[in-house]
C-alpha cells in the first residue's frame, strides 16, 4: 500500500512537472496544439479578428485545462472570432467578444463537432457584447451548451440585436445535461418584429431544451443571475424540459416571464421579479406538470393575462409537444405580490380552442399587497372552467379587484395590516413589519420550504404567508448587477463604492491576509480574475482576518443588506 501511494504521488508530481504554459497568438496555435491535463493556454493581449478557435483537450478536476486571456478583458475576439471546444475539464476564462459580425453560427459552443461534446467544463469571466450579424433576422445564438456538468459563471452578456435565442441548453438522448449557469449578467435585449408588429419568437435570453425533447430531465441549475431590460420577447427564460431549479434571480425592467413553457416538475425558488410600473413587465407563466413556484417576490409588474404576475395557462386536449400541456399538481406558495396590476391570473389562453383548466393545483399561503384598489388581484378566465380543480387557501389580501372570482375567509384572509415597509437590499424591496399582523397566520404546511426568499429558516410551524419571514439569519443574498458577470465588465474593480456613508469599511492586506475592519455585518466574496470564489463568509462588525494560501490579485466584494457596499481590487503579498 506504501509503495502505491508513492507511485501516485510520483505520477501526480511528473504530471505537475510537464504541465505547460503555452503563450499563443493565433487560433491556429490553440486549434492544432497538444493539449494535456495542467496547461495552460495564454491568449496573446490584443484584437484577434476572424479568429475561429477549436480546443479539444482532457484534463482532470485537480488539473485542468486552462484557456485564458493574458489579461481578462484584453483579448478582443471581433469579426467573424468564434469557438468551440470539447473534452473534459476545461476552462475558458477572460475573453471578451466585442462587435462581431458572425452570422448563423454559435459565438461560443460546448462542442467542437457534431459528435464531439464538453463534459464538466467551465466558461467564465468572458463577455459577449454588440457580437450580431448586418441582418437582425438571421437567427444564431451566442452560447450553446451541451454534454453534461458544465458551467457558464460570472459572464456577461448584453445587446443582441438579431434573431435566436442568446444562451441554449442543447438535449441529447440519454444525457441528463445537469449545467449550471451562475452569477451572469444579461442586458439590454429590444425585440424584432414581424410586419405586423408582433414580437418575433425565438428571442428568448436561455432556453433549456426544445419542444422536441421537453419530456427529458435536463436538471440544469439557473441561478443568482441579473437579467436588465430583457425585452426580446415574452419568454426571457424558456424551459423546454424537466427537473430544472430556477433560485435567486432578478429581473429588472424585463417586459417578459420566467416561463415554464414545456416539461414538468421544475422548481421556481425565490426570484425576484421588478417592474418599476413598465408597461408589460412580467412574472412566472405555468404550463405542464408537477411545477413548484415558491418564494418569489413581484413589485410593480404592469403586464396582464399572459404576462401577469403569475399566469396559469389552459391547455389543449392531446396536445402536440409545441403546444400547451395542461396544469396539472402546480404548487404556488409563499409569494409576495406588491402593486401588480394583475397578480394572479389563472385559466388563461389566447384561443377558445383550448380546454383543459388547470387540475389538482393549489395556490396557499401567498401576500398580496396593493396601495391601491385599482389593482387585481385575482382574475379567472372562464372558458372551459367547469372541470377546473384549483385549490385556494390562507391567502393575505388587504385590496383590489376580483374578477369571476368570490371567496371564503379560508381562502382570502382581508383586512389585515401587513405593516409593509421598503427595506435597503441591493434593490429596494418591500417587507411585512416586525409587528405584523401575518404572525397570526402561520402554517406546518409544505415541509420542503424551509427558507423564505432570503434564505431565513421559516421553522417546522412559523412559516407566514408571502416571501418574506418576519425575523432570522439572512443567508441568501439578492443579487447586485455589479457583482455578476465579468469582473472587467461590470464590476468596478479600483474603486470604493460605498452607498452609505455613515458605514466605516477599511480593508488592509499584507503578510499574506487580509484584515477586514467594518461596523456593518454582511457578507463578505474575495474571487481571483478567473470568477473563482476563493473566500465567502458572513462576518460581523467589528475585525476580521483571513489568511491567504496563495499570493495574487484579487476582487473584494463586501455588501450587507442594509445598505453598505463596496467592491475593490486588492493585492496580497
Amino acid at each position: 500500500m506504501k509503495n502505491t501511494v508513492v507511485l501516485l504521488g510520483l505520477f501526480f508530481c511528473i504530471s505537475a512537472i510537464f504541465a505547460t504554459q503555452t503563450i499563443v497568438t493565433s487560433a491556429s496555435q490553440i486549434t492544432n496544439g497538444s493539449w494535456k491535463a495542467g496547461d495552460t493556454i495564454v491568449m496573446k493581449n490584443g484584437t484577434w479578428t476572424n479568429q475561429t478557435i477549436t480546443l479539444k483537450a482532457v484534463g482532470t478536476a485537480s488539473q485542468p485545462v486552462v484557456l485564458q486571456a493574458e489579461t481578462a478583458g484584453s483579448v478582443i475576439l471581433s469579426g467573424t472570432s468564434k469557438i468551440g471546444f470539447s473534452g473534459k475539464y476545461l476552462i475558458i476564462s477572460g475573453l471578451f467578444f466585442k462587435n462581431g459580425t458572425l452570422s448563423g453560427s454559435e459565438v461560443i459552443s460546448f462542442r467542437s463537432s457534431s459528435s464531439e461534446f464538453a463534459e464538466n467544463c467551465r466558461l467564465t469571466n468572458t463577455t459577449i457584447v454588440d457580437y450580431n450579424p448586418s441582418d437582425n433576422t438571421v437567427d444564431s445564438k451566442w452560447v450553446s451548451l451541451y454534454g453534461k456538468n458544465n458551467t457558464v459563471d460570472h459572464c456577461s452578456f448584453e445587446n443582441k440585436t438579431n434573431s435566436g435565442t442568446l444562451m441554449v441548453v442543447w438535449l441529447q438522448s440519454g444525457v441528463i445535461p445537469a449545467h449550471i449557469i451562475d452569477q451572469n449578467y444579461f442586458g439590454y435585449r429590444n425585440s424584432n418584429l414581424d410586419a405586423n408588429g408582433a414580437e418575433l419568437n425565438g428571442q428568448e435570453i436561455i432556453r433549456v431544451g426544445d419542444s422536441s425533447t421537453s419530456m427529458q430531465i435536463a436538471n440544469v441549475t439557473v441561478t443568482n443571475n441579473f437579467f436588465e431590460h430583457c425585452n426580446g420577447e415574452i419568454e426571457v427564460i424558456s424551459n423546454k424540459s424537466c427537473g430544472n431549479y430556477y433560485s435567486n434571480n432578478l429581473f429588472f425592467e424585463c417586459k417578459g416571464m420566467l416561463t415554464l413553457r414545456h416539461g414538468n416538475g421544475c422548481t421556481v425558488d425565490g426570484n425576484y421579479f421588478f417592474g418599476n410600473g413598465i408597461s408589460s413587465t412580467g412574472g412566472v407563466r405555468i404550463i405542464g406538470e408537477n411545477h413548484k413556484v415558491y418564494n418569489n417576490y413581484f413589485d410593480n409588474l404592469r403586464g396582464t393575462d399572459y404576462r401577469a404576475a403569475l399566469c396559469i395557462v389552459r391547455g389543449k386536449e392531446n396536445s402536440a409537444p409545441s403546444e400547451y400541456f395542461q396544469v396539472k399538481n402546480a404548487l404556488v406558495a409563499f409569494n409576495t405580490f406588491v402593486n401588480c396590476s394583475q397578480a394572479f391570473k389563472i385559466n388563461y389562453n389566447s384561443s377558445s380552442l383550448l380546454t383543459m383548466p388547470p387540475i389538482g393545483t393549489t395556490i396557499a399561503h401567498n401576500h398580496v399587497y396593493n396601495s391601491s384598489s385599482s389593482n387585481s388581484n385575482v382574475n379567472i378566465d372562464l372558458t372551459s372552467a367547469e372541470t377546473m380543480d384549483v385549490t385556494w387557501k390562507n391567502i393575505i389580501m388587504n385590496q383590489g379587484k376580483y374578477t369571476n372570482f368570490s371567496y371564503t375567509s379560508a381562502q382570502v384572509i382581508t383586512g389585515k395590516d401587513a405593516k409593509m415597509g421598503e427595506i435597503q437590499t441591493t434593490t429596494p424591496m418591500m417587507e411585512p413589519g416586525s409587528n405584523s399582523q401575518l404572525a397570526n397566520y402561520t402554517t406546518p404546511e409544505f415541509s420542503e420550504i424551509i427558507t423564505d426568499v432570503r434564505g431565513r429558516s421559516r421553522g417546522s410551524v412559523a412559516k407566514i404567508p408571502g416571501a418574506s419571514q418576519l425575523s432570522g439569519t439572512v443567508s441568501r443574498i439578492m443579487p447586485l448587477k455589479t457583482l455578476v458577470g465579468a469582473g472587467y465588465f461590470n464590476n468596478p474593480l479600483t474603486t470604493i463604492n460605498i452607498q452609505s456613508q455613515t458605514n466605516k469599511i477599511n480593508t488592509y492586506a499584507s503578510n499574506q491576509q487580509l484584515t477586514v475592519d467594518v461596523d456593518c455585518s454582511g457578507e463578505l466574496f474575495v474571487f481571483d480574475f478567473m470568477g473563482r470564489t476563493v473566500n465567502h463568509r458572513n462576518i460581523e462588525s467589528g475585525v476580521s482576518i483571513f489568511p491567504f494560501e496563495h499570493k495574487g490579485v484579487y476582487l473584494l466584494s463586501f455588501r450587507q443588506n442594509g445598505g453598505c457596499y463596496f467592491n475593490k481590487k486588492i493585492v496580497i503579498k
